[in-house]
């Protein structure tokens, strides 16, 4: 189970996620927040796996600086930064904190899901609606923080988040319908992606998506 931390200073907002995260099998609500000092609280106690934080709440002065003690209290904690605004400054205060995802407030909740799991196996995830300079400050963020090699930094936003579905170990079918997109669409990412991270199989690129390495790889699935 993947435990999740929900701080947010809208309660009905915060029953909404509760409720639907609650509906996902591998997915936990532990606590909630509705101020930062409570956040900081409950974090140092519960130790949750993944903080979806509200960017905006009281009693903090400064979100990176939240963001900060979050981690202090527990390296471990993922943090995804949720916002009614897309916003360059808020996704630079975020990644200056260590945060590893940036979700719009009127997103899809299917995407809250997959965000919470990608980042919660190590992963980074922003909303699709985002604009490409918030995707890439995460991005650079994420190569700084694990010593990703060149070629993470050279993928599309779209291979990204193909690579990502990769990592969580769905097929091309699963990917495609996901994505809303063709098998041949997906595999032609694939293909680039492999190329681009300089892997031969899904195996390999699901390790270079976490910033590992393998010295035993199973042998070329194919795209």
């Amino acid at each position: 189970m993947i435990r999740t931390l929900v701080a947010d200073d809208h309660e009905m907002f915060r029953e909404l996620l509760r409720l639907a995260i609650g509906s996902q099998p591998d997915l936990e609500i532990v606590g909630e927040a509705g101020d930062g000092a409570t956040t900081l609280d409950l974090v140092a106690r519960l130790r949750p796996d993944v903080l979806l934080l509200d960017y905006k709440m009281p009693q903090v002065r400064s979100f990176t600086a939240l963001v900060r003690s979050i981690l202090e209290a527990h390296a471990d904690t993922r943090v995804i930064v949720l916002s009614g605004y897309s916003d360059v400054g808020i996704a630079q205060a975020a990644t200056d904190g260590g945060a590893c995802g940036y979700l719009l407030k009127e997103t899809k909740l299917r995407s809250v899901f997959d965000a919470i799991r990608a980042v919660a196996s190590g992963g980074i995830w922003i909303d699709p609606a985002l604009p490409r300079k918030i995707f890439d400050l995460f991005q650079a963020a994420a190569a700084r923080e694990q010593g990703q090699k060149d070629g993470m930094s050279a993928l599309t936003r779209r291979e990204r988040e193909v690579l990502g579905c990769v990592a969580q170990g769905r097929s091309n079918r699963d990917i495609a319908n996901h994505l809303c997109v063709s098998e041949q669409t997906v595999k032609t990412h694939l293909t680039r992606i492999f190329a681009k991270l300089e892997v031969d199989n899904r195996v390999e690129a699901a390790l270079a998506f976490y910033g590992r390495e393998s010295d035993d790889a199973r042998p070329a699935a194919g795209a």
